[in-house]
């Protein structure tokens, strides 16, 4: 039903109430869209341009953006030795990323000169020279700034499995993501010291950036040649603007997803996440659409004398936070011996109040004469409950299974607390895993935000019709 009459519609008061309720809709799509692309933004951002909050990356769009990009791979913090002529306001990477007009106008006067195809061609072959000599150099006359996301990787492929790790190593990890080369990359690469096993496997790294840089062909890798002399820093800031020009655009792709790589590594390529998601996701589902519709039912068909009673309890049950609940609920999970079982993270979702409550009530409001009917043509009340009450409440029984879908899909803390085992978390608990453990790279944490959110937006999207009957259809009865 129309809330303003076809006829209504061409007077001011019907106009001026329409545009306010168009306004609130769009304002409200709004303060959902806008959050979103910010994050998506976040999630191909890195250390130099992650504190904007754009709502696209600029980098897509824009030379200047994507050249000190590249430079603040290399660089923890603005090279003021290899750009002296820079502001002096530009220290860190976030100062840099804020000024946006000096970055343009510094960008482009430092990228002229190679507008010349000569000039270029030489400049080519002295980056590709200084490359291949840094690969002769010791490691002590080098110095290296890692990208985090290598890491993992790297040295999964030294050891294998985290107890070969572990056993050589002074240090013992429980995963390859919580190893960091920090304090190897801070330290004066000719300070001597004793060469252990992690710092010998510090060297490795080095080593196997030069060889990936000329394996790619590249004119640049993160090991640079140590000190930053004139001569290296003449050198380095030569190879950078080369870099950029051959393999601009590649690079910035390859490093705004590089994000996602790591989060399908942390989250898809650990235990059985992705297994064990679908298989609660299932599970709470079915049961939902089980225990739910029948106990709506047997309330709805049945007058028992404590049927309000019944309904009431069901109610009371929400009124207490989930924080509330944990400890009783997790005392009655052990007792039961199911911690780190499927059954410890599906039973407790599987009977709602709210959803017994509606669905008793849509129960209700269906024609008796429809039941008297069957009851007459002799027919069961299972064949009732399955032939003629459960179709009329399609819509309804929908919502019902997408909110058990978002329940088991989204819930970390009570799936962290009731399986200790990794073996039997879920997406979301190794999403939760990932934000503690990677704080310091919030860029990756947004691209694993996104990653996760896509199955609830795809749910969202390919059900919207059955979510909005199953809003409308409530209130016309």
């Amino acid at each position: 039903m129309a809330v303003v009459l076809e006829s209504e519609r061409r007077s001011a008061k019907a106009k001026v109430f329409l545009a306010l309720i168009y306004s609130a809709l769009i304002l409200g799509a709004l303060t959902m869209i806008y959050p979103f692309a910010v994050m998506l933004s976040a999630s191909t951002s890195s250390a130099y341009d992650y504190q904007r909050h754009d709502v696209v990356n600029k980098g897509f769009f824009s030379r200047s953006e994507r050249f000190m990009r590249s430079v603040a791979k290399y660089f923890p913090t603005f090279p003021r030795a290899i750009y002296p002529e820079a502001p002096e306001s530009w220290t860190t990477w976030q100062q840099v990323a804020q000024d946006t007009d000096q970055v343009h106008e510094f960008v482009e006067k430092e990228l002229a000169p190679y507008s010349d195809a000569q000039f270029l061609e030489t400049s080519r072959a002295r980056a590709d020279e200084a490359l291949r000599a840094l690969a002769e150099a010791p490691p002590s006359a080098t110095s290296c700034t890692f990208d985090s996301r290598d890491i993992a990787s790297f040295v999964k492929a030294k050891y294998g499995t985290i107890e070969a790790l572990n056993e050589a190593w002074p240090i013992p990890h429980k995963s390859f993501f919580d190893i960091s080369f920090s304090a190897e990359s801070k330290a004066p690469p000719d300070r001597p010291r004793s060469i252990d096993e992690k710092y010998a496997t510090w060297l490795e790294l080095k080593r196997h950036y030069i060889e990936k840089a000329i394996e790619n062909g590249d004119h640049i890798s993160r090991t640079l040649p140590w000190p930053l002399t004139q001569e290296n820093s003449s050198r380095i800031r030569n190879a950078l603007a080369v870099q950029f020009i051959d393999h601009g655009w590649s690079d910035f792709l390859s490093d705004a997803f590089s994000n996602y790589r790591i989060v399908g590594e942390y989250l898809f390529l650990r235990g059985r996440a992705f297994v064990n998601t679908i298989i609660l996701v299932i599970l709470s589902v079915l049961a939902s659409l089980t225990v739910n519709p029948l106990a709506a039912y047997a309330l709805s068909r049945f007058k028992m004398r404590s049927t309000e009673k019944i309904i009431l309890f069901l109610l009371a049950t929400m009124a207490f936070p989930a924080a509330v609940t944990a400890i009783p609920g997790f005392l009655l999970i052990r007792d039961l011996g199911l911690l780190n079982t499927f059954a410890a993270l599906v039973l407790p979702g599987v009977a709602s109040g709210m959803s017994i409550f509606i669905l008793k009530g849509f129960f209700d409001a269906l024609p008796h004469e429809l039941y008297e009917a069957a009851a007459i043509d002799g027919a069961s009340e299972w064949k009732i409950l399955r032939e003629i009450t459960l179709p009329m409440t399609t819509p309804i029984l929908a919502v019902n299974a997408l909110n058990s879908f978002i329940h088991a899909y989204s819930s970390w803390e009570w799936a962290f607390l009731v399986c200790q085992k990794e073996s039997h978390w879920t997406l979301a608990v190794w999403m939760y895993q990932m934000y503690q453990t990677m704080s310091h790279q919030p860029w990756c944490v947004m691209a694993g935000f996104v990653v996760v959110s896509i199955p609830t937006a795809i749910v969202f999207l390919l059900c919207q019709k059955i979510i909005l009957r199953g809003i409308v259809l409530p209130s016309m009865k």
